[in-house]
């Protein structure tokens, strides 16, 4: 009889033991995340992209206050830099964000320069940069960049959609280009002259004004006047004194303006533009009078709390720290285990104010595209959508393999008037 209850003690002792052991050793393997997740939103609020940066930061406050200031039960702080417009500055102030402020992701930035300056550097510390402002260049998601995730979208996906339209509904036949000289802009720009050209119209004229060119007026005044359709990518405040001087070149309303994406029509861009904006179309996924009740929502918030609607990059950084905050949650909290918060950040799949999110297997966003033509409706000038285009990706609906084998577009400048 004792030995049997010497054997029970025995028993129950190593059962205790195992469970407690095995209690351990789980939480050894999986600590509990404890303290502030940190966010760190790069934002070019010096330059030629101010407003675009202003957007980018409203956009994070807006998706904070939302959440009451937290991610996953756990408080959120937000340290915002500015970076200038600069691709050095911003690999500087990634640095400071990523090793004196401990972010665990980084949310914003604009400028395809910029975007390719800091991904290796991204990629090598393992914190993930969710690009919520405009970076479109090809190869940030033509190839694995495991930490690079792209809420907004590549060239291609804007610029061949309304390239195509454009020669469809408009009827052109020849065109002229113009584009700021930087990587994002000639992309887009390359994009639309591309499926111009392959739906069956003509480029007849290049031009590249630098990005930041203080005067647009001789530019518009190189411009041929025998085309069809002008179409355009000069981007930021670059874009507004190019439609206010076509405006007053007496251009306006004789040959249409197709944006490539937002260059000249961005709305925050358009209470400087004014009327000189109206009739220029343009590509985008996001367009503040999309009529769904998530952005009828986003944009009344947006409004009651900083008095303007919401530009794209309002939508697009608001849509990453809800993209962050799910994946938040797939991973218990622990945003610090990297490979379980990455692969969470993969699964995205979000219902946001320019519709549903999500990513492709090299972590750039499928998304619908809006093709729209800047209207004065009352006293507001506003983006009326005139067509849209169902869940376009990078790769327009081909096999990446044969996508691939078209020239980057990059390559392309210079390629078409001849």
């Amino acid at each position: 009889m004792n030995r049997r209850r010497g054997d029970r003690a025995v028993l129950v002792a190593f059962v205790v033991f195992a469970v407690l052991g095995a209690r351990v050793d789980a939480s050894a393997q999986a600590p509990a995340a404890a303290g502030p997740i940190t966010i760190g939103v790069l934002a070019p609020s010096t330059g030629p992209f101010a407003t675009y940066a202003r957007d980018i930061i409203d956009g994070a406050r807006l998706y904070s206050d939302e959440v009451g200031g937290q991610l996953g039960r756990r408080k959120l702080e937000m340290v915002v830099e500015d970076y200038q417009t600069r691709p050095d500055v911003a690999l500087t102030k990634i640095r400071k964000l990523v090793e004196r402020d401990r972010a665990q992701a980084i949310v914003g930035l604009v400028l395809s320069a910029a975007a390719l300056a800091v991904k290796d550097y991204v990629n090598t510390q393992k914190v993930p940069l969710l690009i919520s402002g405009f970076a479109v260049a090809e190869s940030l998601t033509l190839q694995p960049n495991p930490y690079v995730f792209r809420l907004t979208y590549s060239a291609a996906m804007t610029g061949a959609p309304i390239g195509q339209w454009t020669y469809r509904h408009l009827k052109a036949r020849k065109a002229a280009i113009i584009a700021s000289d930087s990587v994002g802009p000639l992309e887009l720009m390359m994009a639309w002259a591309r499926a111009f050209e392959e739906s069956g119209g003509k480029i007849v004229q290049e031009i590249y004004p630098p990005l930041g060119t203080a005067d647009m007026a001789p530019w518009v005044a190189k411009l041929r006047q025998d085309v069809d359709v002008i179409g355009v990518q000069t981007v930021g405040a670059d874009g507004v004194r190019f439609v206010k001087q076509y405006q007053e070149y007496g251009l306006r309303g004789k040959i249409p303006v197709v944006d490539a994406s937002v260059g000249v029509s961005e709305i925050s861009l358009l209470p400087a533009a004014g009327e000189a904006a109206v009739g220029v179309y343009n590509s985008q996924p996001y367009q503040y009078t999309i009529d769904t009740p998530r952005n009828r929502k986003f944009v009344q918030d947006f409004r009651s709390k900083f008095g303007r609607d919401p530009g794209s990059p309002a939508a697009f950084t608001y849509a990453a720290m809800a993209a962050i905050n799910q994946a938040v949650g797939a991973s218990a909290g622990n945003i610090e285990d990297s490979a379980k918060f990455i692969e969470a950040l993969r699964k995205t799949d979000l219902d946001a104010p320019q519709g549903r999110v999500r990513f492709d297997r090299f972590q750039n966003v499928v998304t619908d595209i809006h093709i729209s033509r800047i209207e004065k409706v009352g006293d507001q000038i506003v983006p009326v959508v005139i067509e849209t285009v169902r869940n376009v990706d990078q790769f327009l609906g081909l096999d990446p393999a044969d996508y691939l084998k078209k020239p980057r577009l990059v390559t392309l400048k210079n390629s078409f008037a001849k």
